[in-house]
């Protein structure tokens, strides 16, 4: 696996990989976190995701980072975070989730965010299959992996476990 080394661009969005000054940063506090990333942390998004940002270095992984942080480009401010890790099942295979914070919602920001994590995957990374998991009932979820291209895979109890891979990925692009 190549690690994320390097922020990640689209139109709106600057995807910072957490590195180890940001996990350290993150449990200092908001004000420490805001100020080692150089952009606005709401305290929204902050005090639901700190902690996550805290463990995104991952020892199993090489100390890599499993997490990138959305900054919207032109506002200076953290807006959401993706978070994209190794699956344990195969080689090769990714799981991913993304958070937008609730005052950015239905903006686009989560398919963009997650967009460029999925392109960074799949063209640097050497995924060859992504999974996603959300709940049943998420229906903004369900509406966003759609629009990634994921294909439903199962449907064990409450969560939709959902698959995207090159050929699935191609077939959206068409």
């Amino acid at each position: 696996m190549r690690a994320l080394d390097h922020p990640l661009l689209t139109p709106r969005l600057q995807l910072l990989p957490v590195t180890a000054e940001m996990a350290d940063a993150a449990r200092a506090g908001q004000a420490v976190f805001a100020n080692v990333i150089g952009a606005d942390a709401p305290a929204e998004w902050c005090q639901a995701n700190l902690g996550l940002v805290a463990r995104s270095i991952s020892p199993i992984w090489g100390h890599a980072p499993t997490r990138a942080i959305a900054v919207h480009r032109a506002e200076g401010v953290v807006i959401g975070d993706v978070r994209f890790e190794p699956s344990l099942r195969a080689q090769r295979e990714f799981e991913i989730g993304y958070g937008i914070a609730r005052s950015r919602r239905r903006q686009g920001y989560a398919v963009e965010a997650t967009g460029a994590v999925i392109n960074w995957l799949f063209d640097e990374a050497g995924a060859e299959t992504i999974l996603a998991g959300c709940d049943a009932a998420n229906l903004a979820s369900v509406r966003t992996l759609r629009r990634l291209g994921f294909w439903l895979d199962s449907n064990p109890g409450k969560t939709f476990w959902w698959v995207i891979d090159p050929e699935l990925r191609s077939a959206t692009r068409a």
